[in-house]
């Protein structure tokens, strides 16, 4: 879930800066010359008052108000204020918008792993078609002894009221999508060797049940490009998501070896608690991110912060944001929670920067007692 919360964070300084060179083009507007006006257009005036008018823009976007040396002429002013009210809107708004949307997105995880289970269905439907069908290919014959629709694990699936409810809630439905099923059965598990020595035995253990969907789980569906083009077309972020998903689904499939022990398996422990988490975090950055500016100008003074990649920032805000904010997470926790991110989202480097930087802080923070950890196992710096 931090990971949610540190792309919410990077999504929206991407927007802050869009409307930020939105505003400089209404600047720009504001103080271009007049080609319809009979008057005489000072077009140095006009470049010098714009050029005042962006800084005063800046200022207002970092500080909220303008500075007391700024010698910029009523007019200037004016402009730049109107246009950092119309930046301010647009920005909260897109805040707003940025965290709804990664939380959005992390729902759909539940609903590509539900769709993942249904594809398992469909291609044993497949397999059931097939064995009834009396024609054989002399061409290709296939061993029809037994099939994936023979096997316990999909009984237990589909007759699941859960799991059927869930498959109707999310509104998956392959009626749309029959030729990747069939694609995915003719091309992919007719022609697996484990599937077709399956097939030639007409009994199988529980345990030969279970190995066969858990091989066409990870070999054909998470692996074969038909199903998996499908899939990350269904979902942008399929390469973040996936690894979530095939866990969800093969612990799900370990639990229905009887409809007894089969439980689907939730896409958190709690995702109200989590949702209220990521929304958090995202909350703290954006309200103390000054603060924790001020924090790394001390602890990187011969670097610049405009130099440091913009994704390793966010990240170790965020990180800063938890190990202040939330005493129950134990530092090291956090802080190799987000080397993890960096390494996979930023630089090679990044990994090592963020490890150095937030070692260093959380002790120095420690002693300040601005990170003050308490909880089972925890020290409480007082």
């Amino acid at each position: 879930m931090r990971t949610k919360a540190v792309q919410a964070l990077y999504a929206s300084q991407l927007s802050a800066e869009a409307n930020r060179l939105l505003g400089i083009d209404q600047i720009d507007l504001a103080f271009a010359p007049d080609l319809n006006s009979m008057e005489y257009q000072d077009r140095p005036k006009l470049t010098r008052m714009k050029g005042m008018a962006v800084v005063t823009l800046d200022e207002l976007i970092k500080d909220g108000k303008i500075s007391l040396d700024n010698e910029a002429p009523s007019e200037v002013t004016k402009v730049s204020k109107r246009v950092f009210e119309a930046y301010n809107r647009q920005t909260i708004g897109d805040r707003e918008k940025m965290v709804r949307r990664v939380l959005n997105e992390t729902e759909l995880i539940h609903v590509d792993f539900v769709r993942v289970l249904s594809l398992i269905m469909e291609l044993a439907y497949q397999a059931q078609i097939d064995r009834q069908r009396t024609y054989e290919d002399p061409d290709a014959p296939f061993p029809k002894e037994s099939g994936l629709d023979s096997n316990r694990v999909i009984e237990v699936l589909k007759q699941n009221e859960g799991l059927q409810e869930e498959i109707i809630r999310n509104g998956i439905n392959w009626s749309n999508d029959m030729a990747v099923v069939r694609k995915t059965y003719k091309e992919a598990m007719k022609k697996d060797e484990k599937y077709i020595a399956y097939c030639k035995e007409k009994t199988h253990t529980e345990e030969e049940d279970q190995l066969l969907v858990q091989h066409i789980l990870r070999q054909i569906i998470l692996k074969h490009e038909v199903p998996l083009n499908f899939l990350e077309q269904r979902d942008l972020y399929w390469d973040d998501h996936s690894e979530l998903i095939r866990s969800l689904a093969i612990k799900t499939l370990k639990s229905a070896d009887s409809a007894e022990t089969f439980q689907l398996s939730p896409l958190t422990k709690d995702w109200e608690e989590d949702r209220a988490f990521v929304e958090e975090l995202f909350k703290i950055v954006i309200e103390e991110g000054d603060q924790y500016d001020r924090y790394l100008d001390e602890q990187l003074k011969n670097w610049e912060l405009e130099r440091i990649a913009l994704v390793d920032l966010i990240i170790i805000k965020t990180a800063l944001a938890e190990l202040i904010h939330f005493p129950g997470i134990p530092v090291k926790v956090t802080i190799n929670e987000f080397i993890e991110i960096a390494k996979r989202y930023s630089t090679p480097k990044s990994g090592k920067f963020v490890n150095g930087v937030l070692d260093v802080l959380s002790v120095k923070l420690a002693n300040e007692g601005i990170i003050r950890k308490s909880g089972r196992g925890l020290i409480d710096n007082k």
